[in-house]
């Protein structure tokens, strides 16, 4: 028998609460994890418990230790659940409420995310040695988390795009995301690519090293260019070093992005000219003092404080022996914070913590039909009338003449 101990909560958003706990199995075993149990009563469920399943195949693919661990699926009191690794840390967008980033810091971080995109970027399937083709798609503050000791950790691959064969949330022709880091080319309704990615990685650091948001995406080329101007004025001299790669990150057209490869070096060729604190010195210096009064206010839930016992996902569900369904999703109608519908983009989904979208119903199998014969043209019918006309007048014409010519013969 395995339990869950649920010590404290840690988040809640619409779709689900995350938990600090402890899983508990047989002989005495416990370690702790991250529990996001799925609200049970959601119009949209299906399709978003479809792109938890998908989240954590892909973790499981991608295996690497600057990306959160998802380790499987259980049911919580009869609830969808999914059990993550538990790390101490906070996220960049409440770590910047506290303190800026300085620039060796700064850069560090630039760094160390930039090569776990490469990675994800690159990574091919464990077992067919296939590309994933992996792009995040959601690459913000919100999304990377500082330890206590200054490592970093990517989260929240559920509205990512990949490529294997037991994905069931078909996403071709969907803009999935958060508006605000979108790029130019997303916003114009194009296919993404990576450079999506380490343009989502600029704005993160430019917004890290001024605690200010960016503000809404632009969508024409003269108003982006002298907003990107603006914007990297407003740094000042501290951060000289950093300003040069982040213009090529951010700029208008993605084939003038450096892959996250080439941001790597970059970002630690430009920590290595840098002075004052680093990532790790500033990490542990801000990040206990905010997880101290997290825990000092801590709000109340049910679960917090109960042991549960969790039973595994019924095997058609399991991450394993589930096959790839395909879904057909309704454009949603609501319209807040992380969710805004993109006037220049056809299709946008909401991320995942924002309000659900109309219910997700599975496209049922259907029998093949017969392809229907192409319907005539209205010339092509009103050309076989007259002929049918035309032939009957001949008839009957020869039927009169015939009749004229017996009575003659008499």
């Amino acid at each position: 028998m395995r339990t869950l101990t649920f010590k404290r909560l840690i988040g809640s958003g619409a779709m689900g609460t995350v938990y600090e706990a402890e899983l508990g199995a047989p002989r005495g075993f416990c370690r702790p994890c991250a529990v996001k149990v799925m609200k049970s009563a959601t119009p949209d469920h299906e399709h978003f418990l479809a792109r938890m399943r998908d989240e954590a195949r892909l973790l499981g693919m991608l295996r690497d230790e600057h990306i959160l661990g998802v380790t499987e699926l259980v049911m919580v009191d009869g609830r969808d659940a999914v059990v993550m690794e538990y790390v101490e840390g906070a996220d960049l967008a409440e770590l910047v409420r506290e303190e800026r980033l300085p620039p060796r810091a700064l850069a560090e971080l630039g760094a160390e995310v930039a090569g776990t995109l490469r990675r994800a970027h690159t990574a091919k399937h464990p077992s067919s040695g296939e590309p994933l083709n992996v792009i995040h798609r959601d690459v913000k503050p919100a999304n990377v988390m500082v330890t206590v000791r200054g490592g970093i950790r990517l989260l929240d691959f559920g509205v990512a795009r990949a490529v294997f064969s037991s994905r069931e949330s078909q996403t071709q022709g969907l803009v999935l995301g958060t508006l605000n880091y979108f790029p130019p080319e997303v916003l114009a309704g194009n296919e993404p690519s990576v450079a999506v990615d380490v343009y989502g990685l600029g704005l993160t650091l430019w917004e890290c090293a001024t605690g200010r948001d960016w503000g809404s995406p632009q969508h024409r080329r003269d108003a982006f260019d002298r907003r990107l101007e603006q914007r990297l004025a407003d740094l000042g001299p501290g951060y000289a070093r950093v300003i040069p790669v982040l213009r090529r990150m951010l700029a208008w057209a993605p084939a003038d992005r450096p892959h996250g490869g080439e941001v790597e070096k970059l970002m630690l060729s430009v920590a290595d000219g840098c002075e004052g604190e680093g990532l790790r010195t500033w990490a542990r210096r801000v990040v206990p003092g905010l997880l101290a009064r997290r825990k000092a206010s801590d709000v109340k839930d049910p679960l917090v404080g109960r042991r549960v016992v969790i039973a595994t996902l019924p095997e058609e569900l399991s991450v394993d022996a589930m096959p790839p369904v395909p879904l057909q999703f309704h454009d949603p109608t609501s319209v807040t914070h992380d969710e805004m519908r993109s006037p220049f983009a056809p299709k946008l989904l909401e991320a995942e913590e924002a309000a659900p979208a109309p219910a997700a119903p599975a496209v049922p199998a259907r029998a093949p039909r017969a392809k229907p014969a192409p319907r005539m043209h209205v010339w092509a019918v009103a050309l076989v009338a007259f002929l049918g006309v035309l032939t009957v007048g001949s008839v009957l014409v020869l039927v009169v003449l015939l009749v004229i010519l017996v009575a003659l013969r008499a």
